[in-house]
């Protein structure tokens, strides 16, 4: 399997989190987004959308990173990235999604404008993302409130969702732009339930090692 990612991307780091989490080898291959590598030729023969991640198995090619998801976990069904039983799967699912539709878009509205050099002129969507954020962040520490991880007994797809947008608020309430938007006000990992399932999921096995490698280094 070689998987093609991008540094900072969240649907590239929830695949390198699932396959983390399956503890599964593969070929790594970075992508120069500075260079714009996804929009050159050699890799448009791959994906012609230009999008990444993508997952290269044999013949089978992926590019939607829950579409790896679920395929990962069909071929490798141990241990489960969609629950043990049933109405884990769906609970799985249920929270992936919502997580997509939801917070996941949210910070997208955020970390878009915040992680700018020159910052959009109408702020209102990005405060709006922000207060809508403090709402997703209580539901997501209902969840922890009487369990270790977001769905059942073990890790799952929902932390490999999770876990890249939370980082990815983190990242952009150190912004200066935070405290104009009221970023800085909310939870984030203030939150003891937030801050301790973060550390839960990076001491995981290979879980740190998928942190973002431009942001180590200050990019």
């Amino acid at each position: 399997m070689r998987l093609y990612w991008g540094s900072g991307s969240p649907v590239s780091w929830r695949v390198q989190l699932a396959l983390a989490l399956k503890g599964i080898d593969y070929d790594s291959h970075r992508l120069d987004l500075a260079n714009r590598e996804h929009r050159g030729a050699a890799f448009k023969r791959i994906n012609p959308n230009g999008t990444f991640p993508v997952l290269v198995d044999g013949d089978v090619v992926i590019r939607d990173s829950l579409a790896i998801l679920a395929y990962v976990d069909r071929k490798h069904p141990r241990p489960p990235l969609f629950g043990a039983n049933l109405p884990q799967t769906a609970a799985v699912w249920q929270m992936v999604c919502e997580h997509d539709a939801g917070i996941g878009s949210r910070a997208n509205t955020i970390t878009q404008a915040l992680f700018r050099d020159e910052p959009p002129g109408d702020l209102e969507p990005v405060r709006e993302a922000v207060t809508r954020l403090g709402q997703d962040l209580e539901a997501m520490t209902r969840h922890l409130t009487d369990a270790d991880w977001l769905v059942g007994d073990t890790p799952s797809a929902a932390e490999a969702a999770f876990y890249p947008t939370i980082h990815r608020v983190l990242r952009a309430a150190g912004k200066p732009l935070a405290l104009e938007v009221g970023l800085a006000a909310q939870p984030l990992a203030g939150d003891p339930l937030v801050a301790t399932w973060l550390s839960r999921v990076k001491e995981l096995p290979g879980v740190d090692d998928t942190y973002p490698p431009h942001w180590r280094k200050g990019g």
